[in-house]
């Protein structure tokens, strides 16, 4: 006999004392609820996990097993149905976008631009769609000129006015506004406005509503790539949970399951960094700031290594951990801000993520997650690169430094 969640029914299990699996709804509910035992999970240790996260600044804290609510944060009620900034999360969803549209086969991630924007130089006109997933353009690029052009310029055609400064595919460079080229390339692509083929292609089909996202658009109309999504917490949910499941949502393929493998998937400029995705499955990551510094480590020491995200600043992230089925939801404020109620280290305070992650580990009864330990400084961050914050040679400074 099925069991009863919060909201509604949970399936049947598969066979007596299997876990629960919640069914996916197709209109814009929320996804079933369980009982954290009902998961394998262990109920206090994944309240103090949500509990620690609010504490440090989270406006919403959702975790998600087996296609099931099993936990929120005491804000949930208030801001689940309020459009919170992703920051960099918008940049997975623009490649969960591209995803969908190469299921659909309008687009390949080999393809080289010029294939579908024309009036390219040659060099501009062969850096490919998989080049622009792995933030691997080789075209020049600095902070401040970065935003300066999303936010008063056509930063697309900024962008294509770039130098190169690495040959494409060979260095990664964290850029902003060459997310923006690539919702452009999508766009001619699928011979529609980026916005109208995510709508119908993917957010439709997931629940998502129209109002329950704002997308920023820059000076001349083109969708803001890098940033300015809005979602509420629900919705960035969602498309965590098409991606736990491969793809699939509520029997419908919406992204083939190679792309997201592809996605999660480090490439040979960054280990850590796949399809705008963050991943742990390198062995080894280049940070995003401008310093680009180089990690022996994995990004979350404390979650398995087919951990990948959704990951924004602030630690806005949609954590997907496919051999665990989670999804793990964290948006708000910055956690720096806040002090941290497991105690400080003297004149420091600890990494959100290593604690957060940790708790919320402890809480997982049917799979032995190494334990990182407790978290110890790690020294001082490199030094940021004056040449990835300012670039005085490029719009809008344009300074001829003697």
């Amino acid at each position: 006999m099925p069991l009863l969640g919060e909201r509604g029914r949970l399936s049947a299990p598969d066979e007596p004392g299997s876990p629960q699996r919640c069914e996916q709804p197709v209109d814009g509910s929320e996804m079933r609820s369980a009982a954290p035992d009902q998961v394998d999970l262990d109920a206090a240790a994944l309240r103090s996990a949500v509990q620690y996260a609010t504490q440090r600044g989270a406006q919403s804290v959702r975790i998600y097993r087996h296609d099931c609510l099993v936990a929120r944060s005491g804000n949930d009620p208030v801001t689940e149905h309020q459009r919170l900034t992703g920051w960099s999360m918008t940049k997975g969803v623009v490649s969960t976008v591209v995803g969908r549209a190469v299921t659909l086969g309008l687009l390949d991630v080999d393809d080289p631009i010029g294939n579908h924007l024309d009036g390219l130089d040659d060099g501009k006109a062969a850096i490919t769609v998989r080049n622009l997933l792995n933030q691997t353009s080789g075209l020049r690029f600095a902070w401040l000129n970065d935003l300066w052009a999303a936010g008063n310029a056509d930063s697309t055609a900024d962008v294509l006015a770039r130098p190169f400064e690495a040959t494409p595919g060979s260095t990664f460079l964290y850029a902003q506004t060459t997310v923006t080229l690539l919702a452009s390339v999508v766009e001619a692509a699928v011979g529609e406005d980026f916005q109208a083929f995510a709508s119908r292609e993917l957010f439709e089909p997931l629940g998502i509503r129209d109002g329950d996202w704002l997308w920023e658009r820059d000076v001349a109309g083109h969708t803001q790539g890098f940033a300015f999504l809005q979602m509420t917490p629900i919705a960035w949910s969602r498309l965590g949970l098409l991606l736990v499941g491969d793809g699939l949502w509520a029997g419908q393929r919406l992204i083939d399951a190679s792309y997201i493998e592809q996605g999660r998937t480090g490439s040979p400029a960054n280990a850590g960094y796949g399809f705008l995705w963050r991943t742990n499955v390198g062995d080894w990551f280049i940070t995003s700031d401008p310093s680009h510094e180089r990690k022996q480590s994995v990004p979350w020491p404390g979650l398995p290594r087919d951990a990948f995200a959704y990951s924004g600043l602030f630690e806005q992230d949609v954590v997907v951990i496919p051999s665990l089925d989670m999804v793990v939801v964290r948006l708000g404020l910055p956690p720096e801000l806040f002090g941290d109620p497991l105690g400080e280290s003297p004149g420091l305070r600890p990494a959100y993520d290593w604690r957060f992650n940790r708790l919320l580990m402890h809480s997982v009864t049917d799979v032995d997650v190494p334990d990182p330990g407790p978290w110890v400084y790690p020294g001082p961050a490199a030094p940021a690169g004056p040449e990835h914050i300012v670039e005085p040679s490029l719009p809008p400074f344009n300074i001829d430094l003697p």
